[in-house]
């Protein structure tokens, strides 16, 4: 389970990569949590930390199917809708 600290730190280095993001919670002191990442910013370090993490930007559909899961092929996984 990821702590609101850790979750904030994620959140501001989205949010300082360009990148719109949008939350969604409906316990208020989460949302007051979510809305502090603009009183604060990430060190150098920091950033250079994180950015050293891998990263994968997408999935392709095998990534979710499994013999064992509840998608056993692409086509079940795909429901055709964007």
């Amino acid at each position: 389970m990821v702590s609101s600290g850790e979750l904030q730190i994620c959140l501001r280095w989205v949010y300082e990569q360009g990148v719109g993001l949008l939350v969604k919670t409906s316990n208020e002191e989460r949302l007051k949590e979510n809305l502090d990442i603009f009183n604060w910013a990430l060190s150098d370090e920091e950033s250079e930390k994180i950015n050293q993490i891998a990263q994968s930007r997408g999935f392709d559909g095998d990534t979710f199917i499994s013999a064992n899961g509840p998608f056993k092929s692409v086509e079940e996984f795909w429901d055709g809708e964007v």
